[in-house]
């Protein structure tokens, strides 16, 4: 394989270290996978990480709203979107004790779990009777069906 052209090489100009090999910059004005080990970057890009993380969100959101029967445009942000009115028939199987992992309770329990599920209660309309719920990956649902507590 040839060896590229020095003037083929373009740094990122936002020093993360990456390199484009005749590619040049990408729109933002950084080099293709900048921040990553793939661009050759030696420390991330928090600009195109930020970024990277946001479309990855988007992606999830639209996928949730398709699967939970939504229609028309994905909504741009999932707080200001409608509740789904879902109808499903569901078998439950309860388990309790030892037939529960100890990481599911670690997960429910956590505090990562506890503020996603405080944010779909706040981004609720008052008094829509709405159940509170966390998709995950756009695969799972979790629902919370505890008893209703004052203030939702």
């Amino acid at each position: 394989m040839a060896r590229p052209d020095l003037a083929d090489l373009t740094l990122c100009p936002c020093g993360c270290g990456g390199v484009s090999i005749g590619k040049g910059l990408t729109k933002r004005g950084h080099v293709p996978y900048c921040g990553t080990p793939r661009s050759g970057a030696d420390r991330p890009c928090h600009i195109c990480q930020g970024r990277r993380n946001r479309a990855k969100g988007q992606r999830n959101q639209a996928l949730t709203h398709r699967r939970l029967g939504g229609e028309g445009p994905t909504p741009h942000d999932e707080e200001s979107a409608r509740p789904y009115i879902v109808e499903v028939c569901i078998m439950p199987e309860a388990k309790t004790g030892d037939s529960i992992p100890r990481s599911w309770d670690r997960f429910i329990g956590g505090e990562w779990f506890r503020r996603a599920l405080r944010q779909s209660e706040r981004a609720a309309p008052v008094g829509a009777g709405v159940l509170p719920a966390v998709s995950l990956r756009g695969e799972y649902v979790v629902v919370d069906i505890r008893p209703v507590r004052e203030g939702r």
